[in-house]
């Protein structure tokens, strides 16, 4: 029998006001701040234990997941639950939440990093106990731990307790119960996925823009990390005037003719061509054509909230969504509208109460732990840039 307070909800996508009742009702316990609850996901926060996995990550297997994490691979944090991550090695953090679920509730999960995470090269997948899957749950029950493993590949980076760096989604019923079918998406036409200028669209995939765009007052069609920097990086938002220094991190990248060079073991931020407006009533989940395109990475899959890139006041249609590409051993002459994910569109179980979007007015913008682009710039024949002073004029 369904539990009582699900009663009444339609299959779907879990809003915030939904996600809400099941923190009330402790089926998503441990909650601290309901804030954590978004249009159709909810943030998951790191706690205070973290294992060093020395040998490599250890993919989930049915078990109970903490007979991997042996008292010897315990990390000490620095201070107060701070915890400072190398690059190229994996870690294993125990998440503040847990699940409690009641027998009969029909409920799935499937998870995702944070755009703020995912665009600094770290990647953070969701294993739930029991679970022989990353990323997500299908109908358990019972009393389940979280766990989120993290491996920062191109920085440095530092955490602490209580940050969010994944976020799950739950639906009620089967996720493909709320698939939105090909029949359906034609009849939203180009209200959802829109290209200037063109209209010949697939709904269901993501291109490439290559076209160059301003970032202070240089051009660039992608952000490319700098590499063997001393300099962690920290895994939180802070006040603008104490973020990063975007220059000190990322160098500029121009295509040339519409084509762009992606060299191996470089990571890169690009940007979609097609614009998405998202209604109310429907949620996305971005993943990658291929995990491995060729001889590079993406490692964009995403959630994407009801009205996205909806009712911006900039008078733009619609926003682009952000791809992470890293470079594997071979260069890549990457071209103009190649298509590089694809789309699953969800219905909502119920239209959530909305926020500000963090992403909503984004064109080709790193994460939003970096201060924002000096608007004059200096840049060298390597893309390295710092901002121009009154010396350099």
């Amino acid at each position: 029998m369904i539990p009582e307070y699900l009663r009444g909800w339609r299959p779907g996508v879990l809003c915030n006001t939904q996600l809400k009742t099941l923190c009330d009702e402790k089926v998503i316990d441990n909650v601290e701040d309901k804030k954590a609850c978004k249009e159709s996901s909810i943030d998951l926060t790191l706690g205070s234990d973290c294992w060093e996995m020395r040998g490599g990550s250890i993919k989930p297997f049915g078990q109970a997941y903490n007979t991997c994490l042996k008292p010897d691979l315990k990390k000490e944090p620095n201070g107060e639950n701070i915890y400072e991550l190398k690059k190229g090695n994996t870690y294993v953090f125990k998440l503040r939440e847990r699940l409690q679920i009641a027998e009969d509730s029909h409920l799935y999960g499937e998870a995702t990093a944070k755009s703020t995470i995912g665009r600094t090269d770290v990647l953070a997948r969701l294993i739930v106990d029991r679970s022989n899957k990353y990323e997500g749950f299908d109908d358990m029950k019972g009393i389940i731990d979280l766990y989120l493993e993290v491996t920062p590949i191109t920085f440095d980076v530092i955490v602490k307790e209580g940050i969010s760096l994944s976020q799950l989604r739950l639906f009620f019923g089967k996720p493909e119960f709320s698939e939105v079918t090909d029949d359906e998406l034609v009849l939203y036409g180009r209200d959802i996925l829109s290209i200037p200028g063109e209209s010949d669209i697939d709904i269901r995939c993501l291109s490439v823009d290559l076209s160059n765009l301003s970032i202070g007052d240089k051009e660039a069609a992608a952000f490319c990390a700098k590499e063997n920097l001393e300099q962690p990086l920290d895994l939180w938002k802070k006040e603008e005037a104490e973020k990063p220094n975007p220059c000190d991190f990322w160098k500029l990248k121009r295509s040339i003719d519409k084509r762009f060079a992606i060299k191996h073991n470089a990571f890169y931020i690009l940007r979609s061509l097609e614009r998405i407006s998202l209604p109310s009533h429907l949620a996305v989940y971005c993943r990658a054509m291929d995990e491995t395109i060729g001889e590079m990475r993406i490692h964009y899959a995403g959630f994407v909230h009801p009205n996205f890139g909806g009712g911006r006041s900039d008078d733009k249609t619609g926003t682009p969504l952000i791809f992470e590409v890293r470079g594997h051993n071979v260069d890549v002459s990457l071209g103009h509208k190649e298509i590089l994910a694809k789309l699953t569109y969800y219905r909502m179980s119920k239209e959530p109460e909305f926020e500000t979007p963090s992403y909503g007015k984004q064109e080709l913008d790193l994460s939003n732990i970096f201060a924002e682009w000096p608007d004059e710039l200096e840049i060298d024949k390597d893309g390295n840039v710092k901002k121009r002073t009154e010396e350099d004029k």
